[in-house]
């Protein structure tokens, strides 16, 4: 059963790339490693591509660089991945925060990873160090404030996938079937 949806979800999508948005901490990266596995589709993690481009950490860009100038060198590193076809691309969290990314994200299709936000706050408590934007601050109360700020850009995306506290695979089974569903039928 599996199989067949997936085969005809490839058969349909014929090589468009597949977006993944959500909240930092939502899984993103590793769901993506296993949605392109699934989908034999090729991975790109966004944000190891900017480090690979900007030579430093993401760490690194924000505290010599500022946000302002990740945000660019973020939107120049998704228009470089559209030229490819077939990928799935997991981004960072505030991807969906520049406008002009939209017409980008529009040209594949758009997953909105929203895992519950309680497993998500803590699963970043023990990523506080690599997270610039939770530095210093009250991890619920910064995260719920950035979620607040997001929900409504994430809403915008083809497709809600809500996640608990389903394994990677699950995960990506349901974005498979979402697709089937959503944009298929």
């Amino acid at each position: 059963m599996e199989q067949s949806i997936i085969e005809k979800t490839l058969h349909t999508i014929k090589g468009r790339s597949i977006f993944l948005i959500g909240m930092m901490g939502s899984g993103k990266s590793q769901t993506g490693l296993k949605l392109a596995e699934l989908l034999k589709y090729r991975y790109i993690d966004l944000d190891s591509l900017i480090e690979k481009v900007a030579k430093k950490s993401i760490n690194q860009i924000f505290n010599d660089e500022g946000e302002d100038n990740f945000r660019e060198l973020e939107a120049n590193c998704l228009q470089e991945t559209i030229k490819i076809p077939s990928l799935v691309i997991s981004t960072g969290g505030g991807i969906v925060t520049k406008s002009e990314n939209w017409g980008i994200l529009r040209q594949g299709i758009i997953a909105w990873i929203d895992l519950d936000k309680d497993i998500a706050i803590e699963r970043l408590k023990n990523e506080i160090e690599n997270r610039p934007l939770l530095q210093g601050k009250n991890l619920k109360d910064l995260y719920m404030s950035i979620f607040q700020s997001r929900e409504n850009l994430y809403s915008q995306a083809d497709l809600r996938i809500q996640v608990k506290k389903e394994n990677i695979e699950e995960v990506a089974m349901k974005i498979i079937n979402a697709i089937h569903k959503e944009i298929i039928s």
